[in-house]
């Protein structure tokens, strides 16, 4: 249990952050998928993959708690991230193309309203009820 306290004292506020600046500057993020398909020539998109695959895999191997809401949504933050960051290695432009798509569509209110209330509920768990 102190794991995932400590894991939504670190996610919570991040995912509220991450909220907020969608709320501020939305172009902001509109404009970065419309320029995604560049940046997949990169080394740096190469790379960044594979990083972010080995700190999912950490993560999954380190955080085993179940106990409660907060534990499921880590493990479920885990495992999606290895199922995307393996996608994103096997097939980068397949992914991109759903990114760009799924922007298009409006998806970004979700993604707004998801970590806005997933990071105000880790915040409380991490801050508050573990008090």
């Amino acid at each position: 249990m102190t794991t995932t306290i400590f894991l939504s004292r670190v996610l919570g506020p991040v995912l509220v952050v991450r909220g907020v600046s969608i709320l501020l500057d939305r172009r902001h993020f509109a404009s970065m998928l419309d320029g995604v398909d560049r940046e997949a020539n990169s080394l740096a998109f190469s790379l960044f993959p594979i990083a972010l695959l080995m700190g999912f895999l950490a993560l999954a191997n380190v955080h085993r708690d179940t106990s409660s809401v907060a534990a499921l949504l880590i493990h479920g933050i885990a495992w999606g991230g290895i199922l995307k960051s393996t996608a994103l290695i096997l097939f980068p432009r397949a992914v991109l193309a759903k990114a760009q798509l799924l922007g298009r569509s409006g998806f970004l209110h979700v993604v707004t309203a998801v970590c806005l209330v997933v990071g105000a509920y880790f915040t409380w768990f991490g801050y508050v009820a573990a008090s």
